[in-house]
């Protein structure tokens, strides 16, 4: 008779051995999968098979100069990870047909279409692994450091253009959360090239939106605003706001993606300039990626701001971080909306105290 009974998996039971080795593999495997990460993006497989369709990994280890053997067991791990579906090669063959998942496609785009942003992400988390960490935590200088403020017109149109591609999660978020239904005049500090404020004033008609930043983006925020035809709606004033005051006259300020790089100490001092700034009906709203929910982003952003000595310590928060701020600076929550679909970030809006 076939014996046709199934292997299972049973988890690993809490506090053994095998729950411990199994936690200790899962930190080794993330160095694993992003240097085979590295070299998926080196070799822009997202654009050749998106483009060509699926290869076998004979094809493959040909067309990129691959080790035979090597190159075979490269594509297999790709699988392992996600990024490759796998057809055959159960025995190791050559005709292992091999294309892009839809893990691949999602990231990557189905021909390299939507690299810019995680392409990014590699690039930088390459740039720092070659350094070595003893060194750097032993106060190694780091060349091409990130630096506060941008130090050349080129760096501050590589930080827009940055945030601008990275910008429809947030612009979704707030726009979910209904903080600025019925603002008439709001000022985004911080707002980068301008691309949220115009697109929420597309979104809310009565609104316009003052993006208020540092004099190399704010050029680069005209120029955007003007090519989206929205300068009748959204201007710039320009400004630091590790030292100015803000504005006043707004009914809304808000940081958006902002006070994330900043230690609790620096977003005090912010919230105490809102608090000047603000009218006492006027509201505070912060559109920002907490720890809670998000540990393996804030991880990731953490382990480059190792190397980064310009912002400073603490820089991803819990909420109850935030909250605390909020009632130091004289401000109470009114409405918390948590993270949607579409990003990692929760919108709080906060108020003026009344008597403070």
């Amino acid at each position: 008779m076939p014996n046709d009974e199934q292997y299972e998996v049973n988890p690993a039971p809490p506090g053994s051995d095998r729950e411990r080795d199994n936690e200790f593999y899962q930190l080794l495997a993330g160095g694993a999968k992003t240097r085979l990460l590295e070299a998926f993006v080196e070799l822009d497989l997202a654009n050749v098979l998106g483009k060509e369709g699926p290869m076998t990994a004979a094809e493959i280890c040909k067309r990129f100069s691959l080790h035979p053997d090597r190159g075979w067991k490269f594509c297999r791990i790709l699988a392992m990870c996600g990024l490759f579906n796998e057809e055959g090669g159960m025995q190791g063959e050559d005709e292992a047909l091999y294309s892009l998942s839809d893990q691949a496609i999602r990231f990557f785009g189905v021909n390299g279409s939507l690299s810019y942003y995680f392409n990014e992400l590699v690039y930088f988390w390459q740039m720092m692994a070659k350094w070595p960490i003893l060194d750097v935590l032993r106060g190694m200088p780091v060349p091409n450091a990130a630096r506060w403020p941008p130090p050349s017109p080129e760096a501050a149109e590589h930080l827009e253009t940055w945030m601008r591609v990275t910008a429809d999660g947030a612009i979704q978020t707030i726009i979910a959360s209904g903080a600025m239904e019925d603002t008439r005049r709001l000022l985004d500090v911080g707002g980068g090239d301008g691309t949220i404020g115009c697109a929420l004033v597309e979104e809310y008609p009565e609104l316009a939106v003052t993006v208020y930043n540092l004099p190399a983006s704010a050029y680069i925020a005209r120029r955007v605003i003007n090519d989206r035809g929205c300068s009748d709606r959204v201007d710039v004033h320009e400004g630091d706001f590790l030292e100015d005051e803000f504005p006043t006259g707004y009914d809304v300020i808000m940081f958006s993606r902002v006070l994330t790089d900043w230690t609790p100490s620096v977003c005090k001092m912010l919230f105490e300039k809102v608090h000047k700034a603000l009218p006492p009906e006027g509201k505070l709203v912060i559109n920002e990626a907490f720890v809670d929910g998000n540990n393996d982003y804030a991880i990731s952003w953490e382990f480059r701001y190792i190397h980064y000595d310009t912002f400073g310590r603490r820089l991803f928060k819990e909420f109850e971080v935030y909250r605390q701020l909020f009632t130091d600076t004289g401000f109470e929550i009114s409405r918390i909306s948590p993270m949607t679909s579409d990003a990692f970030y929760s919108v709080v809006e906060a108020i003026p105290v009344k008597g403070e």
